[in-house]
């Protein structure tokens, strides 16, 4: 009998998982979890409107790095109760000069958490950025 905690996305065939493949540990769990909350925008999700910070609305403000904090903390704060945000940075690609993509419409998201009820921290990693 195939055990995870849910369907690894993208959806891949995997017959060793009966249909799809599983994340198989809560770190690969969680950082799906905030990949999801983070991209997702807010009405997106059926049934839970107030679900999601909704990073690519924030793509061509100014000076978005403050509200994009405020709105993952709050949201994780109300879907991924298990996890502590230790640290949390956010910088807009025309701050940072050279971006990776060459774009000034680039976010990058880094944020640090503990899992409550273990010793596990992890780090997740995010960029974003338009593409033209």
């Amino acid at each position: 009998m195939p055990s995870g905690f849910d369907a690894d996305l993208p959806l891949y065939r995997d017959d060793s998982d009966m249909f799809y493949r599983l994340n198989k540990t809560l770190k690969a769990n969680i950082q799906q979890n905030l990949k999801m909350l983070i991209l997702t925008a807010p009405g997106e999700r059926v049934m839970l409107p107030g679900y999601g910070v909704g990073l690519r609305n924030f793509l061509f403000e100014n000076t978005p790095e403050k509200a994009i904090r405020a709105k993952i903390k709050e949201q994780v704060s109300i879907f991924l109760q298990q996890i502590t945000i230790t640290s949390l940075q956010v910088k807009k690609g025309a701050h940072l000069g050279s971006t990776v993509s060459g774009n000034s419409n680039t976010l990058f998201v880094k944020l640090k958490y503990h899992i409550k009820g273990t010793q596990t921290t992890d780090i997740f990693n995010l960029v974003e950025n338009t593409v033209i």
